[in-house]
């Protein structure tokens, strides 16, 4: 069979790599409506103060942003809403703290949990900067080994994830192709969703409403019948009947003798 003429061959090459383009756009769909903007920049500081932000993170309770410098191994604050000139705050870190970490995550109380992967261990970061080790601690080297948290082991690659559902750190650890899960205590995950009125004091006030409002109920069933029954009798029934036994006296000394009868 004859090959085809090599001027077809070209032309047929040269339509291809023109419709490439459009074909592997064909399946990206653009949203628009969205713009970026810079909300704080970090260059202009000084270069002993510089925090380079690795991950941002939202902190519930205190309302501002957790801000990771893996590169100096340190943890900062930064006020909520950011602007351009926001100053970040060192949370914790340093020297023998942990050791360029790249994953963290916060649980409902603030605590912020860094994955200290250098070190083979997990570090809780309290709202006031205080750090102690919850997993990892009597460890050395890697390993895939499960149990109390201070002996278990982990690979060179693992992040962090705070489920609150389920109150717990789940570890992805990358090294081992496993999924680890470290359960957290439970004020841990404990959080308000109201200011100056938590859910446990709203829940006891709204059980107190409903009792007290049962009792009302109950009473009024009971005992307004009772009541209306006897507001709706005739206030001179017994002195009209005695009125009907003796048609033939005046008004007035119908009147006088019920008084009298009532004194």
């Amino acid at each position: 069979m004859a090959s085809p003429p090599r001027p077809l061959l070209g032309l047929s090459l040269a339509v291809l790599l023109l419709l490439s383009p459009l074909l592997a756009s064909a399946a990206l769909v653009l949203e628009d409506g969205y713009t970026v903007s810079t909300a704080v920049d970090l260059n202009p500081r000084p270069p002993s103060s510089v925090a380079q932000p690795y991950a941002v993170l939202p902190r519930p309770r205190a309302g501002d942003l957790l801000l990771l410098d893996s590169t100096g191994s340190a943890l900062y604050t930064l006020a909520l809403p950011v602007s351009a000139d926001g100053e970040p705050r060192r949370l914790a870190g340093g020297t023998g703290t942990f050791d360029r970490p790249r994953s963290v995550a916060v649980d409902g109380a603030d605590n912020v949990y860094v994955a200290d992967r250098e070190h083979g261990a997990i570090r809780k970061v309290a709202p006031s900067g205080y750090t102690t080790t919850i997993a990892g601690g009597y460890s050395a080297g890697t390993g895939r080994r499960d149990g109390p948290a201070q002996n278990a082991t982990f690979s060179p690659d693992f992040e962090l994830v705070y489920v609150p559902k389920i109150c717990a750190l789940l570890v992805a650890d990358r090294g081992n192709r496993l999924i680890r899960q470290i359960n957290l205590k439970p004020e841990d995950c404990a959080h308000e969703t109201q200011k100056g009125l938590g859910n446990t004091t709203v829940s006891i006030i709204a059980v107190l409403g409903a009792l007290f409002g049962s009792v009302i109920g109950f009473l009024v069933r009971h005992f307004y019948p009772f009541q209306a029954g006897s507001l709706h009798q005739p206030l001179f029934q017994q002195g009209t009947e005695a009125i009907q036994e003796n048609p033939e006296e005046g008004r007035t000394d119908q009147l006088l003798r019920h008084q009298k009868r009532n004194c």
